[in-house]
């Protein structure tokens, strides 16, 4: 029962704490993470089940919004069907672009970048891998509360139109 009253205090401490530091319309840089949940789209739905990851971003305030530059990794659950073998995949991402902030909470952003996929499968009883790169881009969509980040985001491979993935984001700024 004493554990109660301390996260409950250690979860108010949080909530001030991300209000002054978090990411503002007025704050000149800022840093942020984030968890991103998504399904894969295009090609690649027919091999992942599922993506999953943090990313992470710095911010620089010019006009109405921000500067961005995202990096990361993002996780790519295989599908199992019998007689194929697995094969997971790592994607991680290196991404600029900007941030539009309208209406004091809501955003857009377009980020274009370089992305390093790395795929790792059962050949014959041992793990294998290949690697591929590609050129990416990504639009997201969301609100901004401070400190916390709700989003959408939609990233593309646009070198061999392999397909993307649709995912959401909650993210934290500071």
């Amino acid at each position: 029962m004493k554990k109660k009253p301390t996260i409950i205090f250690v979860a108010l401490l949080m909530i001030c704490a991300s209000a002054a530091f978090a990411q503002k319309e007025t704050k000149l840089n800022s840093f942020g993470f984030g968890i991103e949940i998504g399904s894969p789209t295009g090609n690649i739905k027919n091999l992942y089940s599922a993506a999953a990851g943090l990313t992470l971003r710095y911010s620089h305030h010019i006009g109405p919004g921000f500067i961005t530059f995202t990096t990361g990794g993002l996780g790519y659950a295989p599908i199992t069907s019998k007689g194929t073998p697995k094969r997971a995949a790592i994607q991680i991402p290196v991404r600029a672009g900007y941030k539009y902030i309208f209406d004091h909470h809501f955003f857009v952003m377009g980020e274009l970048g370089y992305s390093y996929f790395k795929y790792f499968y059962n050949s014959n009883g041992d793990i294998a891998s290949a690697t591929r790169n590609a050129l990416t881009f990504g639009a997201s969509a969301g609100l901004n509360l401070n400190a916390f980040e709700l989003g959408v985001r939609y990233g593309v491979n646009i070198t061999n139109n392999d397909g993307g993935v649709i995912a959401a984001r909650i993210g934290f700024n500071f």
